[in-house]
């Protein structure tokens, strides 16, 4: 049978010893926790600042994005960043319940970003409602 080694475990091994940053083991695992609630109706192709994320941050897929019920039922969401705009979620329905969407299932590259960087949501179809409000907790490993 045959033994497969992760990045990490490669890494590990005496034969091809390497240096693992922290975020790939022993990191800490920090979080950003906020939310927007619009004074007014948005429009599709709106823009959200969520979170500037320190240079060597990288979102784990644990991420959310939470909606209050009321949005517009064709409301779409995209979460991303200036060079990607859909890098941690590619454009998605949210609808007019209330739902959480995982945010970094797009990210399977495991981005680590080489710059202080703002991640951004981005609307299409439809703009946030007013009212309704939208929170967010991104977990991150950077050390």
């Amino acid at each position: 049978m045959a033994e497969l080694l992760s990045t990490v475990a490669v890494k590990q091994t005496a034969v091809n010893g390497g240096k693992l940053s922290t975020t790939e083991l022993g990191g800490r695992v920090r979080i950003a926790h906020g939310s927007v609630t619009p004074a007014s109706a948005g429009s599709a192709g709106d823009t959200v600042k969520l979170v500037r994320l320190p240079k060597g941050a990288r979102i784990l897929p644990v991420s959310q994005l939470h909606f209050e019920a009321g949005q517009d039922a064709t409301l779409k969401v995209q979460v991303g960043d200036k060079d990607d705009d859909d890098r941690y979620l590619a454009a998605s329905v949210v609808g007019a319940s209330a739902t959480s969407i995982n945010i970094a299932g797009n990210a399977l590259a495991d981005t680590v970003l080489t710059e202080e960087t703002d991640i951004v949501l981005k609307t299409s179809v439809a703009g946030l409602a007013a009212g309704k409000k939208v929170s967010f907790d991104i977990f991150y490993v950077v050390d």
